[in-house]
């Protein structure tokens, strides 16, 4: 048995799926948005073998470029039916996202490589192992990253994501670029708002699960305010941030679903290879923070 199936005891009731559009149906939906949005744009829709292949290719005059993905947007659609029109918006508001940036002054150097800065969460003890093969490499050598505390045994630190490579951003590198703590922290979560659209979230009864990429999923806790709204839960919002790629939510006046979260986490942070932490979080006062026994 999974671990989603032991939380929320197999898939969520929900309407029954009759007739759902399928994903061409989809796609051109979000293509005729795309050209209502902006009338010049050149748009192509392409299938592939795998519902994630599918995706619209689209440019505009002044030079404008950017390809959006539609596996996961066409599967919340699956999922809810009845909030099609929340999906495409979402979809919609992260490529107006992506064309402002692009107008005030993305398309240069700097703001291209600034656009690919993403925030990752780690741990302490993470953190302590890494700065130990730092300093093994040699007095003289850099520390190659950012690390800034978030909660418990969690922290933060900052990725530049490209399709060739993922690396860390560097102290000096974000120096250079004039990139102050909050500068850093504002691109980070600015770039990382792209991803809002592809955010699956799957549950109900008061437990959740949101899932995005295997990578960022973990990541969009520092989002939550953009998405609370899709949650319904009893008391405040208590999370599991077990692994990279599982992050599960229920209610802090749950006691039920709080013992199950916190010994699934458990689990799951003994035998991910992407683990994180067994603790659990709350987001209380518009902050996380570790919840207590």
């Amino acid at each position: 048995m999974s671990f989603f199936s032991k939380l929320f005891g197999g898939r969520p009731e929900g309407r029954p799926l009759e007739h759902p559009m399928d994903l061409h149906a989809f796609a051109d939906r979000y293509a005729a948005l795309l050209r209502e949005a902006w009338p010049q744009a050149r748009l192509a829709i392409t299938h592939g073998a795998r519902v994630a292949d599918t995706r619209i290719e689209w440019s505009l005059p002044d030079g404008f470029k950017a390809t959006n993905f539609l596996g996961n947007s066409y599967q919340r659609y699956l999922d809810a039916p009845q909030r099609l029109s929340e999906v495409l918006s979402d979809q919609l508001a992260s490529a107006q996202a992506m064309q402002r940036s692009f107008v005030d002054g993305d398309s240069d150097e700097a703001g291209r490589a600034n656009a690919v800065i993403l925030p990752v969460l780690k741990t302490r003890g993470w953190h302590e192992i890494a700065l130990q093969q730092a300093r093994s490499i040699g007095a003289g050598a850099q520390i190659p990253f950012i690390v800034e505390p978030l909660a418990g045994d969690l922290v933060l630190t900052y990725v530049e994501d490209t399709p060739e490579s993922m690396s860390f951003l560097s102290p000096t590198e974000a120096e250079r670029r004039g990139l102050g703590r909050e500068a850093l922290h504002a691109q980070a979560l600015n770039n990382l708002t792209k991803f809002l659209p592809e955010l699956q979230i799957q549950g109900g009864e008061g437990r959740f699960v949101a899932r995005l990429d295997r990578n960022y999923d973990a990541s969009m806790v520092l989002l939550f305010d953009r998405w609370r709204e899709r949650i319904d839960v009893q008391g405040d919002p208590v999370f599991a941030i077990a692994a990279r790629d599982e992050v599960m939510v229920c209610g802090s006046d749950d006691a039920e679903s709080l013992a199950s979260l916190k010994d699934i986490a458990a689990q799951i942070e003994q035998s991910s290879a992407y683990n994180l932490s067994r603790a659990l979080y709350v987001f209380r006062e518009d902050r996380l923070q570790v919840l207590a026994d």
